[in-house]
């Protein structure tokens, strides 16, 4: 009875072990779970209030009028909770650690360029003055129609020709914050020009190219072979060339990029030191400044396993806010430099768990093999050891059978790339 119980329990399918194999609880971050029926639920919260619901009927219901899969479905409640989460996270380790200084986001529009996105964002983000990242005229255009808010941040970045510096430069005119952040050397002599010719003072930031170099998938964004940023030589000529031109007072933000899905808490502690250094030496360049923008990289635990692999990361939102915000308050306090506004671009941990695409199951792949009852005379000889590690087999030797398994079986494949062996007896 012991063995026959023993056997059933091995072979019982449950909640948890479901659960405990797909690491829901850690991946979906008290967004998604499975429920005691063994079907995945979405947790909803507004303010102080929270609702399950179930995936599975959510389909059921689309079905029943008529809708088929796959079927896309966005969840505006858990934007609003994320953007809550990132700004007050920020908001509380300015608090504990003593920093002067404040934190405003700006959302990547490339992350996901849909247009109720956009507009939800810039709806939840308004009481944060949450603000928006472009990288392209069509994204600028998108993000002046939306923000409406004088006191977030549109951050220009990317490649830019006259029309993009004077969309920005008019946005700023209609009191839009518009910073145009210089990423090529040519960049700064264009924006003074456009400038001078709209009589407009610009909102400058220049990215500077980081040595750090952060590992996960998008090492290449960071480091100094890296193609956007200006090098230190180029910072200084950067800024000789608005001190000749009497803006050097437009200068006002420092940004920098490691790269996107950073996993190891390490590289974004020594990315944010480096840039905190080259913030204190364009202060003492004479430069305004006021804004830090560490860029985007702050990663999704997507398997769950709370790793420095690639689709992991190894720390909490709260050890990421705080060790930015220490290294970049030590730094400005070790040379009397007020501490900066950090500005972040966090596109994957605003949106990742937004939506969630439902499709049916068209078919299913079970690695299961079912051996024929009775093996033919004929293919025996080439099974022969084999079959003898089957006779042998007890609870003693099953490793060691196990390993002689492995050796026979490779032994046929080899034998069967060498015309020694057919295809009847491989499948044998």
């Amino acid at each position: 009875k012991g063995k026959v119980m023993a056997k059933r329990d091995i072979h019982t399918w449950d909640v948890e072990r479901s659960s405990s194999l797909y690491r829901i609880d850690q991946w979906g971050s008290g967004y998604f779970n499975i429920n005691r029926k063994g079907e995945v639920e979405v947790n909803l919260r507004n303010n102080n209030k929270s609702s399950a619901v179930s995936l599975l009927e959510i389909s059921q219901g689309l079905q029943e009028r008529g809708l088929k899969m796959p079927v896309l479905l966005r969840f505006s409640d858990i934007l609003d909770d994320r953007i809550k989460f990132i700004n007050e996270t920020f908001r509380a380790a300015i608090k504990d650690v003593g920093y002067k200084g404040s934190y405003k986001g700006v959302y990547p529009i490339k992350v996901n360029q849909q247009q109720q996105v956009i507009e939800e964002i810039c709806h939840f983000g308004k009481q944060y003055h949450h603000g928006l990242e472009t990288g392209s005229k069509a994204e600028l255009i998108a993000a002046l129609a939306y923000l409406d808010d004088p006191e977030a941040y549109i951050v220009c970045n990317g490649y830019k020709d006259e029309e993009y510096i004077d969309l920005a430069l008019k946005g700023l005119m209609l009191g839009i914050q518009t910073v145009l952040v210089i990423e090529m050397p040519q960049e700064a002599a264009l924006i003074i020009e456009r400038s001078k010719e709209l009589g407009v003072r610009p909102i400058i930031g220049i990215r500077m190219k980081p040595s750090t170099i952060a590992s996960g998938h998008w090492t290449d964004s960071g480091g100094e072979r890296s193609a956007f940023g200006l090098n230190t030589t180029q910072i200084i000529n950067a800024i000789d060339l608005l001190r000749n031109e009497g803006m050097l007072d437009c200068l006002q933000l420092l940004h920098y990029h490691l790269g996107s899905q950073i996993p190891n808490i390490h590289d974004i502690r020594v990315g944010a030191t480096e840039a905190a250094r080259f913030y204190v030496g364009l202060v003492k360049e004479g430069a305004k400044m006021g804004l830090l923008d560490i860029g985007g990289g702050l990663a999704i635990d997507y398997d769950g396993s709370s790793s420095n692999t690639s689709n992991s990361r190894n720390y909490t939102m709260a050890e990421y806010c705080i060790d930015v915000i220490e290294e970049v308050m030590n730094i400005c306090n070790e040379s009397d430099v007020e501490h900066p506004t950090i500005i972040s671009e966090s596109g994957r941990a605003l949106v990742a768990y937004y939506s969630v695409l439902l499709l049916n199951v068209l078919d299913t792949n079970v690695f299961k093999t079912e051996a024929p009852l009775e093996i033919s005379d004929e293919l025996k000889p080439v099974l022969d050891n084999l079959l003898y590690v089957k006779k042998s087999l007890s609870e003693k030797t099953v490793q060691e059978c196990l390993n002689d398994l492995n050796y026979y079986r490779e032994e046929i494949r080899v034998k069967f790339l060498f015309g020694k062996v057919n295809m009847r007896e491989r499948a044998a």
